[in-house]
């Protein structure tokens, strides 16, 4: 059978990147109301954390389950997340429009910081909503602990999430491109990766869990 195998590392690859679509496209839908945004992107680190642990099970059917179990608690964490964001956002177009720039190159150093920080928490407050059972605000805690316990790993997560923006930013040629990659598959692959790069770190948790 060769790469059409369906044990071949190539129909495998496929079999994934299939799945993130399908993943994606179901996320994005759940995330236009933008206060149901939380749940989505839990369902979304479920069912991604679920496939690089290469746990079987119904791709649709995970995901809609931990869409529904966490909507409710998900704005808890995501609201104040999306609102600070936004306020990010806002303030760096205002910071755009200072003449001193030894003063904004300061202010925006902050802000950059300020963002990340946010990023790299929401990073982990998905999958720990998705494996494990807490409140909001001990879901919010614990991220942060994991945050700055892996840093680095943190940083990974933030700099996956931010290449498409990068990419757009930084190569008009390439924004439509940039756009389209969101658009089929990017918010899943963004949790893909970062359900990667989380593994070894939420598997110990789960392991104490099950202790």
């Amino acid at each position: 059978m060769g790469v059409l195998s369906p044990d071949s590392k190539f129909y495998r690859g496929l079999s994934t990147a299939t799945d993130l679509v399908i993943v994606n496209l179901l996320t994005l839908a759940a995330s236009i109301p933008v206060v149901t945004a939380g749940a989505a992107l839990t369902a979304c680190a479920r069912v991604c954390g679920e496939t690089v642990r290469e746990e079987d099970g119904y791709l649709v059917r995970t995901w809609w389950a931990a869409f529904r179990k966490n909507l409710a608690q998900s704005m808890g964490w995501w609201i104040p997340c999306a609102f600070l964001l936004g306020a990010g956002a806002a303030e760096s177009w205002f910071l755009s429009g200072i003449d001193d720039s030894r003063l904004a190159g300061g202010l925006n150093g902050l802000l950059i910081v300020g963002l990340t920080a946010v990023l790299g928490v929401l990073s982990w407050i998905a999958p720990l909503q998705a494996f494990f059972e807490n409140t909001a605000i001990g879901h919010v805690g614990n991220a942060a602990v994991l945050a700055g316990g892996y840093l680095w790993r943190t940083l990974a997560n933030v700099a996956v999430a931010l290449a498409p923006l990068a990419v757009f930013v930084a190569v008009p040629r390439a924004r439509m491109a940039a756009v389209w990659f969101v658009a089929i598959i990017g918010v899943a692959f963004t949790a893909y990766m970062q359900a990667i790069v989380e593994k070894a770190a939420l598997d110990k948790l789960l392991e104490a869990a099950r202790n």
